[in-house]
């Protein structure tokens, strides 16, 4: 996927520059899927819950495939770490068919594990600086700007896109940095900027429905 080229010609440009921890943290941000509960930002965004939903099982599918090159033990360790994530997140999005209560008892194990993933990114808040905060601001903006060419080439609604592909999931990154040793900081300015990003895109959305 564009997005994922992209990102990783980011960190191969600003990586060299920043210290060995927080070059691990911007390519764990970078080779983090898309939001996994990106269908439902979608809906505030004004995109599709569907074509989101298909972006970010292409995503994690390109995640997986790019943690294995890393590495074996690597992989193994993000892979184990993020199962509950994904589990809670992805399967009750991506599959919304599934038995009422099959579906909460997962979100409830995704949510949990979300809150432990976000409280580990949040304990790296000393190691913020504004040579991370920059390299997490490219980042952003490079993969956004990705999933608007990827919207126009697929003909894909914008909304989509940038829920789908044009986002990076700030807990499956956090799991990643820490699973490859690197520093938290910056999964954690990307996870800032995200929220940020999307709060103003759902505010856009609303306005232009009325």
């Amino acid at each position: 996927m564009l997005p994922y080229g992209v990102a990783l010609g980011v960190v191969a440009l600003l990586g060299p520059a920043l210290p060995d921890p927080d070059r691990l943290g911007l390519t764990a941000v970078a080779l983090a899927p898309a939001l996994l509960t990106a269908p439902a930002l979608a809906a505030a965004v004004g995109g599709r819950m569907d074509r989101t939903g298909a972006l970010v099982v292409g995503s994690i599918g390109m995640w997986l495939v790019l943690t294995l090159t890393r590495g074996p033990d690597a992989a193994t360790a993000a892979q184990d770490a993020m199962l509950p994530f994904i589990l809670g997140a992805g399967v009750t999005s991506v599959v919304p068919m599934l038995p009422q209560l099959v579906r909460t008892i997962a979100q409830r194990i995704g949510d949990a594990a979300f809150v432990v993933l976000i409280a580990i990114a949040v304990s790296g808040a000393g190691g913020l600086n504004a040579a991370n905060g920059l390299a997490a601001l490219a980042l952003f903006a490079a993969v956004a700007a990705s999933a608007v060419i990827v919207a126009r080439i697929g003909s894909v609604d914008l909304g989509s896109a940038l829920a789908g592909a044009g986002s990076r999931d700030p807990a499956v990154a956090t799991g990643l940095a820490v699973a490859l040793g690197g520093s938290v900081a910056i999964p954690l300015y990307s996870g800032i900027l995200l929220l940020a990003g999307s709060a103003v895109l759902a505010l856009w959305n609303r306005r232009k429905s009325r």
